[in-house]
């Protein structure tokens, strides 16, 4: 009898053993995860400050109209809020409040370019899905990607003026191992920070069915490169 009390309880012991493997496996992966969004995140928020900073080069605030000038300060505000957030990141879940704060604030940006200017303020729309980096997609194409498909998904007007000239377009590109690939294809690792920036239409659909689900992957110097695939009929 002793003997079976002494084999279940080494069994109990082992089971416990996998259990406590199992939660590490698990907090090693959770903490990769965040490093990667952290990094990605990051990046984006140092380019919208580049941008802003440039932006501010070029129009004074006072040389602005009362709508002109409140977009600016929104612009501001969602650069500060984006800097917050991110040194307040625990979960990559949580990414998803620093893309919706820079998209915000990349639009605010579009409408004192447009206000100074003396044109009219656009609607607002999803980032570019080949970088959201770009800022404001302006319109929609089809595009295929071999051995993708074919999807219609908003882009910059840069982009779609390189699309149109047969020309690749500008794609967020990061690094696997030794190969560099569009962000979107990154692995699960990066799936809130690419669903933060499109939660839904054409290029949320186009990147629930790249190569999301594959295993984790270590990304490291991300950055721009051009890109791949063709454009269909422009709309």
């Amino acid at each position: 009898m002793e003997w079976i009390l002494v084999v279940l309880a080494g069994g109990a012991l082992v089971g416990a053993g996998r259990q406590l493997l199992v939660r590490r496996a698990a907090r090693k992966v959770d903490s990769e995860e965040l490093a990667q969004i952290e990094r990605l995140a990051g990046e984006d928020v140092t380019e919208f400050g580049e941008e802003l900073a440039r932006l501010g080069e070029r129009v004074q605030a006072d040389d602005l109209d009362a709508d002109g000038r409140l977009d600016y300060q929104r612009a501001l505000a969602a650069y500060e809020a984006a800097q917050q957030a991110l040194a307040k990141l625990r979960s990559a879940n949580d990414v998803s409040t620093i893309t919706d704060t820079l998209a915000t604030g990349r639009y605010a940006i579009v409408c004192v370019r447009a206000r100074s200017a003396g044109q009219p303020v656009p609607v607002r729309r999803v980032p570019c899905f080949f970088n959201p980096q770009h800022g404001p997609s302006t319109t929609d194409v089809v595009w295929n990607q071999p051995k993708h498909g074919t999807r219609r998904i908003a882009v910059c007007a840069q982009d779609a003026a390189r699309l149109h000239e047969g020309e690749e377009p500008e794609v967020r590109m990061v690094v696997i191992g030794n190969r560099r690939v569009p962000y979107w294809e990154a692995g699960k690792a990066v799936l809130p920070y690419s669903s933060g920036y499109f939660a839904q239409g054409g290029g949320a659909q186009y990147i629930s069915e790249a190569k999301i689900t594959g295993p984790l992957h270590r990304i490291a110097d991300g950055g721009m490169a051009n890109g791949m695939g063709d454009i269909g009929p422009g709309l």
